[in-house]
């Protein structure tokens, strides 16, 4: 009778074993947004382009040059009190077209502001 209780508790963690290693490889796979982080959206949607036109029309206003949107290579948001938009333009400066990473905030209260421009060549974050 030992012996056939001592081959259940093994059968037992063996089973345990299996769950426990099967959940934890589906855990990793799992897809999606990680809270806080940047998540990838829609070149296209709407409050992208605002915000890609504001970074614009923004530097334009600093640099008092000559800056024209060519395209939006890629967007990601980050939802905090309001939305990070993190893009890569490509972008015409004074004649010369160059790739930039832009972070444009969006309040609650729907107010825009610049938080960087940096001439990168959009490299990922």
């Amino acid at each position: 009778m030992r012996r056939k209780t001592r081959t259940c508790a093994v059968a037992m963690i063996i089973v345990a074993l299996s769950i426990v290693s099967g959940n934890r490889s589906s855990l990793f796979a799992q897809q999606g947004p990680i809270a806080g982080g940047y998540a990838d959206t829609s070149n296209s949607d709407p409050e992208v382009v605002a915000a890609a036109r504001f970074a614009i029309n923004t530097e334009r206003q600093k640099l008092h040059a000559r800056i024209a949107l060519l395209s939006i290579k890629h967007a990601e948001v980050q939802v905090v009190a309001g939305f990070n938009y993190r893009l890569c333009l490509r972008v015409k400066v004074k004649g010369k077209t160059r790739n930039v990473t832009v972070v444009v905030y969006k309040n609650l209260k729907q107010k825009y502001s610049l938080t960087s421009w940096v001439a990168d060549g959009c490299k990922k974050q």
